[in-house]
């Protein structure tokens, strides 16, 4: 090609549309470079986030937070991220709710939280100044806090005790009075069983064939009748369901994580799921029931004038063939003495927990976990036996170590039960 020849319009317009694309390719590149880089970046704050959400957390299971008020609280100097922890009740357990905040994003996390249940004894038998007796094929596995007069064999119905030790593990003394339940664990049962949950802005109405599904990070909704019949419906979250007569719950009823709140509860055969029933009467868990964890059974008539509430008429009781992960609970301020099983475990039916009783037990299933109560009775063909174990289990090695349950003296500690949604 020659100096003076000249270049034709195409090929500049070929070039200008090659720099073109170069020049688009290019900041591409820079484009995507950047928002790489910025998604590196957020993805390392929100993990800050989720670690400070966890601090949180952790650090309310440490120390002593005052309840529906936010806590602020220190995380890395370094890191402009803020924690505010709150701390709620859901039933008899703690809620404590995180949120790590940075700019205009947060991350929140809410745990139900109960005791620690590592330091849990197989049994602690209150001191009364009589023996434990154990007949038929009654095992106890585990250390035991027992009275001073300690443990013997028996014979109930012919039937005297089948094993060569009276207690698989160490033995220890027990106290004129049970642990102490924690005090504001007291008080939370004690508003549970007088007025429920006071604040009731959200009611729904039940009706069969409801699915309804509620966070807890959204307001408690509520359902609120004389007579409940939970039957073909699905209940799940942050739920009270609370009736001024009975909640009668149905095997085609589908509950978790809900609380019920009523003088009677009535759980019929095959009910499968999850939730905490509170009762200033009497609970009664039909055949072939299974509660997963964390369950909670509670009665209490500890806020009612004795001369007109009997023992009679607060009690749990958990037939055959059912299974139960969870707390259960039996308080009275009723002194009088009493022929009369609070709570009673039938044959084949197994705790996976912990019991804790201010009155009588009767125990013919198992209890893989701890038993805490006042006296033991065993009624048979007629008799009554006081202070009496008929062919009950408690297994103290059987419950996991990641157990944790309720608040009390020898569960000072706090850890997660579970992560709520």
């Amino acid at each position: 090609m020659r100096w003076g020849d000249k270049i034709k319009a195409g090929s500049l317009q070929f070039v200008l549309f090659i720099g073109a694309i170069i020049a688009v390719l290019l900041m591409m590149f820079v484009l995507i470079a950047h928002t790489q880089n910025l998604f590196n970046k957020k993805t390392v704050l929100i993990v800050d986030l989720v670690q400070a959400a966890n601090f949180g957390i952790d650090s309310s299971l440490n120390q002593q937070i005052p309840t529906d008020n936010n806590t602020e609280l220190l995380y890395q100097l370094d890191k402009p991220i803020s924690i505010k922890t709150q701390k709620e009740y859901w039933g008899i357990f703690e809620e404590i709710t995180s949120t790590a905040v940075h700019g205009k994003l947060n991350f929140t996390k809410t745990a139900l939280v109960g005791s620690n249940g590592y330091e849990l004894p197989a049994l602690y038998l209150r001191d009364k100044q009589r023996p434990l007796i154990l007949a038929g094929n009654t095992r106890i596995t585990g250390d035991a806090y027992l009275p001073e007069q300690g443990i013997r064999m028996g014979n109930i119905s012919g039937n005297s005790y089948a094993h060569n030790q009276l207690l698989y593990g160490e033995k220890r003394k027990s106290k004129g009075e049970l642990p102490r339940i924690n005090s504001t664990i007291l008080k939370q049962i004690k508003q549970l069983a007088t007025n429920g949950y006071l604040d009731r802005e959200q009611e729904i109405s039940l009706k069969k064939g409801l699915v309804f599904k509620n966070s807890f990070e959204s307001p408690t909704v509520f359902v609120n009748e004389r007579v409940i019949y939970l039957e073909d419906v699905l209940l799940s979250g942050n739920i009270v369901i609370s009736a001024s007569d009975k909640i009668i719950v149905e095997p085609s009823s589908q509950l978790r994580d809900v609380v019920l709140i009523a003088p009677e509860i009535l759980v019929k055969d095959g009910v499968k799921g999850n939730f905490q029933a509170i009762a200033t009467k009497n609970i009664y868990i039909g055949r072939n029931c299974n509660l997963s964890y964390p369950s909670a059974l509670v009665v209490s008539n500890l806020f009612y004038n004795s001369n007109k509430n009997t023992e009679s008429d607060a009690k749990i009781v958990v037939s055959s063939f059912s299974k139960i992960k969870g707390v259960l609970v039996y308080l009275t301020n009723n002194d009088k003495q009493s022929n009369a099983p609070a709570i009673k475990i039938d044959k084949n039916a197994i705790i996976h927990g912990e019991i804790y009783c201010e009155k009588n037990l009767e125990l013919k299933g198992s209890v893989f976990g701890n038993v805490t109560t006042d006296a033991f009775i065993a009624l048979e063909n007629g008799s009554i036996y006081q202070n009496h174990i008929y062919n009950g289990v408690i297994n103290r090695n059987s419950l996991t170590n990641e157990y944790g349950g309720l608040l009390n003296e020898f569960n000072p500690s706090k850890k997660v039960l579970k992560w709520l949604y």
